[in-house]
This record gives structure tokens, sequence and C-alpha cells, in this order.
């Protein structure tokens, strides 16, 4: 007893010490910016992007507000205070003020029709973030489920399921997109969650492709095997080793993702404006409506390319860095 007394015994680490030892927020958020810096523009970027989505409060709260806009609730959303992207402003003489230049009135001056084109510019942020995160999530959430499925069983469960993308992914993305949004059958017209549906649909063979490459990596593991050999059932392997593991590379996915999706619904909106609903503010449509003056009034149409590569870029970057943060081999 005396001998069991004597040995010594480590203190409980003060918590004072032991909250010091834990990484602030800001200190992280620091480390990152200094290690990476373009990864953190892409995030600013999109922070950007999502306050767009939001839109500016009111001048009481210290945000600048678009000139001549009363204050009070309008639109569609309490704090937004932009022009309507369909008013056309007229002059004293009661014309349409076509191809105004920026001024403190227009932010980006005016389109064709005497449109502001910096409202149709954050209208357009609005559609392209719900088309881009609700084809992200169809895409994800069904792609990443074939991939976890044909992946882990493997075998002619995995060479019928890969026969079936690879006849999905032999049509032009963008034929299958015009394809499947011409053909609807549930609305009398185009409208934007048939065009996210259209959209994740395109993007479910490259998904699975991805998760698929990562399942077939990880179910060789040894804590995997372990589970086999304890008995755990398919199902609670997949739910618990195997798709924990791979969220990582989940979460990049849907990350670069929106990027590419922003990219199509615009190029959809610049071959095809007539496949998205009618009075839709995308920077595809703008573009389409810019180009025949492009060379005499080039201001909307640069405006509406300049929003689509500054969201690409963004989200690009934002999700290379997370690539980089996520993925342990990465991180040094």
């Amino acid at each position: 007893m005396a001998q069991e007394s004597a040995i010594p015994v480590a203190a409980p680490a003060a918590p004072e010490l032991a909250s010091a030892r834990r990484p602030s927020i800001l200190r992280s958020v620091t480390k990152f910016i200094r290690k990476k810096p373009l990864g953190a523009i892409g995030f600013a970027i999109v922070g950007f992007m999502l306050l767009l989505t939001i839109g500016f409060p009111k001048a009481e709260f210290g945000w600048p507000q678009l000139p001549n806009r009363p204050l009070g609730f309008e639109l569609d959303s309490p704090i937004l205070q932009r022009y309507n992207p369909e008013r056309v402003f007229y002059n004293e003489r009661d014309r349409a003020q076509i191809f105004e230049d920026p001024s403190s009135q227009h932010w980006l001056g005016t389109d064709k029709s005497g449109r502001d084109v910096w409202s149709r510019i954050v209208n357009g942020a609005r559609q392209s973030m719900f088309v881009a995160v609700w084809a992200l999530i169809i895409a994800v959430l069904f792609g990443a489920s074939i991939g976890v499925v044909s992946g882990y069983f493997g075998k002619w469960l995995d060479t019928v399921v890969q026969r079936l993308m690879d006849a999905l992914q032999s049509f032009p993305p963008l034929i299958a997109l015009i394809l499947i949004v011409s053909i609807n059958p549930l609305t009398n017209g185009p409208n934007l969650l048939m065009i996210s549906m259209a959209l994740g649909f395109v993007g479910i063979p490259s998904v699975q492709r991805i998760v698929r490459s990562v399942v077939l990596a990880t179910r060789e593991q040894q804590y995997v095997e372990a589970a086999r050999t304890i008995g755990a059932t398919d199902l609670r392997t997949m739910r618990y080793y195997i798709l924990p593991n791979i969220m990582a590379s989940i979460i990049i996915v849907f990350s670069t993702g929106i990027g590419v999706v922003i990219l199509a619904e615009s190029t959809l909106g610049f071959i095809a404006p007539d496949k998205l609903p009618t009075g839709g503010q995308s920077w595809g449509i703008m573009l389409s409506d810019s180009y025949p003056v492009i060379v005499d009034h080039p201001g909307p149409g640069l405006a509406a390319a300049g929003a689509i590569a500054f969201a690409v870029l963004g989200f690009n970057l934002a999700g290379d860095a997370l690539r980089d943060v996520l993925d342990p081999r990465l991180r040094s």
C-alpha cells in the first residue's frame, strides 16, 4: 500500500490551460489565410455571392442603399433594397434610358430596354445560387448513394451500374440538359426547380464516379475488414465505416460543383433562353440579350460575363482550399 501511494499521479490540467491549448477561431482563420491566400480569396468571393443572394440591408444599418429606393419591405424579402429587375427607367422626355453609363443611380448602367444592370446581376446571383445548390443536392444525393453501393459490393453489380453510367455520359451534357428541360410533363412551362432537377440528373454520373473511386480504396482498409470480421452487416459497414470516411470527398465535390453548375446554367441561358423561366434573371440570358450589340455597347455583356467568371473562380478556389484542408495527404 505504501508503494502504491508513493506513485506520482499527474494533476489534472487547469481549465485555463486546457482552453489555451485549443486554437481559437480567429487564430485558425488567420492561419488559413496565411497558408491558403487563394482559398481565402475564394471564400471571400463566395461570401459576397451569398450576400448578393440575401440583399443589402437598409441604410440605417450602415450598408449602401440603391438610390431612389424607398425604405421598407420590398419584393419578396424584408431586407432587399434594390430595383425591380424588370423595371424600365424613363427620362424627362418619357423615353427609356437605354444604355446609360454607370452613375450614382445605376451603378452598372442600363441595358437595351432601360433596365438597371446591377439589379439584374444581383437577381441573377439569386437564381444561379438557387439552381446550383439544388442541382448539387440532387446530384450528390443520388450520385453518392450509387457510388457507395457500386464501389462497396463490386463484382457484377459494379459492372452493370458503371455501364449504365457510361450510357448516361455518352450524351453531350448540354444536349441532354436541353432535352430534359424540353420534356417537361410536370408543369406548363420551365421553372427553376425543373432546371435544377435537370442539371442534377446530368451531374449524377460524374459524382458517382468520384465517390466510387474513393470507396474502392476505403473498403480495403483494416477497420472495414475488422467490422466485417466482428459481424457488421453491409448496411452498417457502409453507414458507420465507409460513409464517414468519404464525407471530405463529398464536401469537395459539392463545393467545386457549384461553379460548374453556375456555368452550365449560364450556358443554357445563352444558347436556349426560352428554356429558362419567363422573366428569369439568368446571367446567360443577359449575355444573350447583349450579344447583338456587344461591340457598340459592351457594358451589360461585360457585367454578366464578369459575374459568371467571378462566381466560378470563387467556388473553384474555395473548393481547392477545402480539398487541401480536408485531405490529410495534402495538409503538409
